[in-house]
């Protein structure tokens, strides 16, 4: 028995609904019958095949019909009153016209598709979003509901070949029903068809289901390796046509299962309860750029779709801010080259200090501009209102873009504040620590803010499968991943509460017996850390910006020293070159000798061009002289010239520290790197790295050796292995700026300094256990109003749509099952030495309804210890602290 092609709708099928009314119909009506269907597995539309309609040629195989036939095709009017026959659906009408074309070239031997790849995708596209609603509705029932019997009302059987996990049936029977799409009678079986209209492979359910979960918990586990893995398992040899298969029937069971899930699921967020604490910031967010997640210029192209993401920001709306800051243009980070290469050429998001992100958006074309957070931040504004903090490894020179951007007035009424992260700032200087650092920072808790860096460890796995992908699935692959990742930080979201709590109560036990013991062993001098604070970045801003005068008088002295080394010079040529001959130096005809003359050209060539460098450096002087307003010419043995001339010594090595800052810094990102794996970082080359950095280390402690000496008061000099362990870029201010008075001041001694950390630790840590009291509150009302609201709409839909109402309560066992997670770590909380916050009069300390105990939650709380993300979060966690 040859294998049958099924039909899209039995009204496409026309007359041959049945096989006793196939054999009766003309010739005409089979041939017109099976065009239908290979048009619908083209998707052709009107506007690209209505061209080639031929009436005459219709008329010639019509079987004697009369000419308004081949109008009627293309109408809902019947062609037979007491029957079906010519009776087609909507779709049939958008696609009859290629069914003619079909027709019309079917004496052809060979037939070439004229169609471009774009057409055929959009067609092929347009076909699956057409049964979208029915495939839905038909996956929900064969989900919750596989033994359905339906009745044989005429019954239409095809065969295809049934790809299973373990299984391979190269004979599987459908039957389709009456006005029935193909696919639809597939996914009644658990099958789906590689093909929108006709399929004759169709991939099993479970099977796609098995890839989907790889995918979400494996970002780089490709459809080609998943392809390779059945035709193992099935003993086939590996072809490419496998992989276009699976891969359409995976995108579209993709599309079928967000379908599913958008019907059952709505997306918020923890909101505010009645009578809670006020906080400031409401909301603690951070945001950052990466640079991993490329894709190709012109990759995919023939795919136009566009993916309907929740996570991304339009371009649209990125592109306002494209002009909005001209007086302040950032640095495009991304070269040349690849920016021709690549259209999107990475991404930028932002995420809540739980880890759930909020925004994405792509780089096109470019670094990471200023348009990027800005659209970032207004959208953030839209959406979340007043009090927000938010956090970028260059907060304090965005907050300056920020002022000068459109947002200007909208930030300030919703009183933004903008901060740098834990660990990136502490490469930022002193004095931009004190300002924008979170330590410092009235209501940031313990949190460091680098959830960011936790994320792209995270989906730098997905890079190289999205790097060749077309838009839809570049935005697709993404949207996967950042999905699983929010699921996952939803999970983690009581225990991530639960650690903090317990780190927070530590911290302050810990620290407040050391600073109480400090502040004994000075009795006579007031530990106020915070008005050390103001007064060092008061210092700092004063001495951040040198005087014009100041640099001028110091170019001024510079002059005068480079003039007078000159006028030296110069002076070495006063003797005649004449005088200075030898006998021997003269030819017997009394010519100079060749050595002579050479010599003399040489020096005189070498006098012509002193005297041209000292005629520069004398107009070099004068025009200084000019702008400093002096009369008389500054010799060494005037006062300013004196006091210009340590000034400019003290400048030098406050660039030789500066400059031994930078390399001690590099080498702390150096060693962070070479901790981490999986980064998309060559380890090798950061060891080279490192050890190059040692060197050149060595080299700037010399010179800063060197300069201490002439200092007035000298500084004192630094061993190699006490530079390494400068970890506060303050240390390196303090050497820059300290004079006899700072020295004295409280704040320039190292253990004060070091003190003064701890008492901003324990500051943070009484924020971060009031911010905790109110998330908890939230949580808890949360998951209590989201288990009932879930139960409550699946009650309600079990009598008028059963089918979704078992996905619903499906839904409802996977939240309760996670939501019980959380309640044994929230009571957890409850019962932690140190809790100062409101316990419900219905909690107790052990509940018998949860789904979960103990041990199970502390296996959760174990799985994410060789997570790669959670080890890098570690590591900053360790380094802030």
């Amino acid at each position: 028995m040859g294998r049958q092609h099924p039909f899209r709708t039995t009204s496409q099928r026309v007359t041959m609904t049945t096989t006793c009314e196939l054999r009766e119909s003309s010739n005409f009506k089979l041939k017109a019958a099976l065009a239908v269907e290979a048009s619908l597995e083209a998707g052709s539309t009107i506007d690209t095949m209505d061209q080639f309609y031929d009436g005459e040629l219709l008329m010639q195989h019509s079987d004697g019909s009369d000419g308004d036939t081949d109008t009627d095709m293309d109408t809902d009017t019947d062609m037979d009153s007491n029957s079906n026959e010519g009776c087609y659906s909507v779709e049939s009408q958008l696609l009859s016209a290629y069914a003619r074309l079909q027709l019309q070239n079917s004496s052809l031997k060979h037939h070439s598709d004229q169609r471009t790849r774009e057409a055929c995708y959009t067609n092929m596209h347009a076909s699956w979003h057409l049964q979208l609603p029915a495939l839905t509705n038909a996956y929900l029932t064969w989900k919750h509901n596989s033994s359905l019997n339906v009745a044989q009302i005429s019954a239409h059987k095809f065969q295809v070949t049934a790809v299973h996990v373990f299984e391979l049936d190269y004979f599987h029977d459908i039957t389709q029903q009456h006005e029935e799409v193909a696919n639809v009678s597939l996914l009644r079986v658990g099958l789906l068809g590689c093909s929108p209209t006709a399929p004759t492979v169709a991939i099993s359910l479970q099977c796609l289901e098995l890839y989907h979960q790889l995918r979400r918990r494996q970002s780089s586990f490709s459809i080609q390796a998943f392809t390779k893995v059945l035709c193992a398992i099935h003993n086939v040899n590996y072809a490419q046509t496998f992989l276009f298969g699976l891969k359409w029937t995976w995108h579209s069971a993709a599309q079928i299962l967000t379908g599913a899930f958008d019907m059952v699921v709505h997306h918020a967020r923890l909101r505010s309860q009645p009578n809670e604490c006020p906080l400031y910031p409401a909301s603690l967010k951070a945001m950052d750029g990466n640079n991993s997640a490329k894709r190709m210029a012109n990759a995919g192209s023939a795919d136009l779709r566009i993916f309907p993401s929740r996570y991304m920001i339009p371009p649209d709306q990125v592109d306002v801010f494209k002009d909005d800051v001209r007086l302040r243009p950032a640095t495009n980070s991304t070269e040349e080259n690849t920016v021709h290469v690549f259209e999107q050429t990475g991404i930028f998001l932002s995420v809540c200090r739980h880890g759930i992100i909020q925004t994405v958006t792509e780089m096109r074309r470019s670094g990471e501009l200023a348009k990027y957070p800005l659209a970032t931040i207004n959208k953030l504004l839209d959406i979340f209102g007043d009090n927000q903090a938010i956090s970028s490894d260059i907060g304090c020179s965005l907050s300056k873009t920020v002022a000068a951007s459109s947002i200007r007035d909208k930030a300030l009424n919703r009183k933004l504040s903008l901060s740098v992260n834990a660990f990136h700032g502490h490469a930022h200087n002193h004095k931009c620590q004190l300002q924008y650092h979170p330590m410092y920072l009235r209501g940031f808790g313990l949190e460091d803010l680098e959830t960011c860096e936790c994320i792209f460890a995270s989906s730098n796995a997905a890079a190289c499968l999205i790097r060749h992908a077309s838009h839809f699935h570049y935005g697709q692959f993404l949207d996967l991943h950042f999905d699983q990742w929010d699921m996952d930080k939803y999970l983690e979201l009581s225990r991530f509460i639960f650690n903090n709590y317990k780190q927070a109560v530590t911290l302050i036990d810990d620290f407040t017996k050391e600073l109480d013991a400090y502040r004994l062993s000075f009795p006579n001098q007031a530990m106020d850390f915070e008005t050390w604070v103001t007064e060092e970045l008061a210092y700092l801003e004063s001495v951040a910006s040198e005087p014009a005068r100041d640099a001028l008088a110091v170019d001024y002295v510079e002059a005068l020293e480079k003039l007078n080394t000159y006028q030296q010079q110069f002076n070495s040529f006063g003797t005649d070159k004449f005088l200075t001959y030898l006998p021997s130096s003269f030819t017997p005809d009394s010519g100079l000798s060749v050595a002579a003359s050479q010599s003399t050209k040489q020096a005189q060539a070498a006098r012509r061009a002193v005297e041209r460098r000292l005629q520069i450096q004398i107009n070099v002087v004068e025009d200084l002289e000019t702008r400093l307003d002096i009369a008389e010419r500054w010799t060494p043995g005037y006062s300013d010239y004196w006091e210009t001339l340590q000034y400019s010594r003290r400048r030098k090595f406050i660039r030789a520290v500066e400059d031994l800052e930078g390399l001690v810094v590099q080498r702390l990102f150096e060693l962070s790197k070479a901790n981490l794996s999986s980064t998309g970082t060559n380890l090798i080359q950061i060891s080279r790295a490192i050890v190059k950095r040692s060197g050149a280390i060595r080299t700037a402690l010399d010179k800063y050796n060197k300069l201490t000496v002439v200092q007035n008061p000298r500084r004192p000099t630094l061993q190699y292995s006490e530079i390494l362990s400068y970890a506060a870029l303050g240390e390196f201010d303090i050497l820059k700026h300290s004079r006899h008075n700072i020295l004295t001041k409280p704040w320039s001694n190292t253990t004060h300094c070091q003190m003064g950390v701890k008492y901003f630790k324990i500051l943070r840590a009484r924020e971060e256990i009031t911010r905790l009291n109110v998330e908890i509150c939230r949580l808890h009302a949360w998951i209590d109003a989201e288990d009932s609201d879930i139960k409550h709409v699946a009650t309600e839909l079990e009598l008028t749509n059963p089918p979704l109402a078992s996905e619903i309560w499906r839904l409802y066992h996977q939240q309760r099952r996670v939501n019980d997670v959380h309640r044994v770590h929230i009571n957890r909380i409850y019962s932690l030495e140190g809790f100062t916050g409101c316990i419900p009069s219905d909690v107790t300390a052990t509940d018998d309804s949860l789904d979960v105990d103990e041990v199970s939650v502390e296996m959760i709380d174990d799985e994410s210890e060789g997570d790669e993300s959670a080890r890098f979060d570690l590591c900053i966690q360790q380094m802030s602290l």
